[in-house]
């Protein structure tokens, strides 16, 4: 019995973490219930933050290693004003508010993003 309530907390937590990590909220049905436009935005996040982590390690890498990563760095740069242009788009197709919300914030992310790069 000790046991089997050992299990049920693990997942639980489990579960937790796993929607805090793919949605940003601590909810036990996060992750069930998002909707098509939420899903989209989460997805340019992830790819957002994706694409800051490479950009990051490659100032890292030249940086340490003394390496050119200008071609990194660069692409990195393409690929987040790529990322803008699409955010740009999925907020004139939004209907939801949770949606634009997150939209909006997810934009104010990027300009700043690119506001460091300049």
């Amino acid at each position: 019995m000790k046991n089997l309530l050992v299990g049920i907390v693990v997942v639980v937590l489990g579960l937790l973490a796993y929607n805090y990590v793919t949605t940003g909220e601590v909810s036990l049905t996060a992750a069930f219930t998002l909707s098509a436009e939420e899903q989209q935005v989460r997805e340019l996040e992830r790819d957002l933050h994706a694409t800051i982590k490479s950009f990051n390690e490659a100032g890292r890498t030249a940086g340490l290693a003394g390496v050119d990563m200008t071609a990194d760095a660069d692409a990195a740069r393409r690929t987040v004003l790529q990322i803008k242009k699409e955010v740009k788009a999925l907020q004139k197709r939004l209907t939801e508010d949770g949606a634009k919300r997150r939209a909006a914030e997810l934009a104010a992310e990027v300009d700043k993003f690119v506001a460091e790069l300049r």
